[in-house]
Formats: structure tokens, C-alpha cells, sequence
């Protein structure tokens, strides 16, 4: 499976800071350089990530492909998250946030691993480049928003 790894300091801001950030439900449109619509009782104004919480969005690919997912969150720690994919548009995702003390701020990761339907041929093809191109955006976003 592929592996897209992604490490970006935010300057000013503390581990615990950062992480708190991305725990805020209402924060993660923010982030996603594309649509993000909540389907069913998702109001991301009053989500906060915890383990174990499930939810559904609708992520719009290229702002008009739409594209359903349902997510577990399936670790919250001191440092980190992971969320997982139960159902969407790829065979597997899990996509685990990491913050650690940087030098004049925090160090922000997000480690994704993923395999798309269609295997190897499709991820070579599309999805790898998707990837980077979303995650870099977001990281982008990230500093935008925090920095």
C-alpha cells in the first residue's frame, strides 16, 4: 500500500495547540482545499474528534466530482489521532495526525496510508498524485490558519 507522509512546521504554536486545532470538527473544511459537505447528523460545529466516533461526509473531488465517505476515529492521544475509512471511495485509508515540538514551533504530520480501487495501476496513475497535491494543500492551509 502506498504511504504519503507529510511533516510541516508551524511556527508559534505548541504541540498541544496545534493538536486542539485539528480536533475541532468545525476546523476541517478549513483545511480541505476542497468541498467538504456533512451528510446525515454531522454538525461539524459541534464535533469534537474523540475515539470511537463515526461520521460521514461528502468530499467533492475536484470541487464537483462527489465522492461519500464514512470515518472512524479510531485513536485520540496526547499526540496524535488517527482516523480511519469505513466506507468511501478507495479500499482502505487510515490517516494519522502527529504533532512534536519543533524548533520555534510544532512539527505537523500527517502519514496516510491508503489503497485505491483499481490497485496499483489506478494509484500510479491518479490517485498518488491526488494525494499529494490534497496534502499539501492542507499543510498549506494549516500554516495559513495557525501561522
Amino acid at each position: 500500500m502506498p504511504v504519503l507522509e507529510l511533516t510541516t512546521l508551524i511556527p508559534h504554536r505548541t504541540p498541544t495547540e496545534v493538536l486542539d486545532f485539528c480536533l475541532e470538527g468545525a476546523n476541517f473544511p478549513k483545511i480541505f482545499p476542497e468541498r467538504i459537505t456533512p451528510l446525515g447528523d454531522v454538525d461539524l460545529n459541534d464535533l469534537r474528534i474523540e475515539a470511537g466516533r463515526q461520521f460521514r461526509f461528502r468530499h467533492w473531488m475536484f470541487n464537483f466530482i462527489p465522492s461519500n465517505w464514512t470515518v472512524v476515529i479510531r485513536e485520540v492521544g496526547d499526540v496524535h489521532f488517527v482516523d480511519e475509512m469505513l466506507k468511501g471511495p478507495m479500499r482502505a485509508f487510515r490517516h494519522e495526525h502527529r504533532v512534536a515540538v519543533g524548533e520555534g514551533g510544532t512539527l505537523y504530520t500527517d502519514r496516510v496510508t491508503y489503497s485505491a480501487i483499481g490497485g496499483a495501476l489506478s494509484e500510479a496513475v491518479l490517485v498518488n498524485g491526488y494525494m499529494r497535491r490534497i496534502f499539501a494543500a492542507r499543510h498549506l492551509n494549516m500554516l495559513r490558519l495557525l501561522a
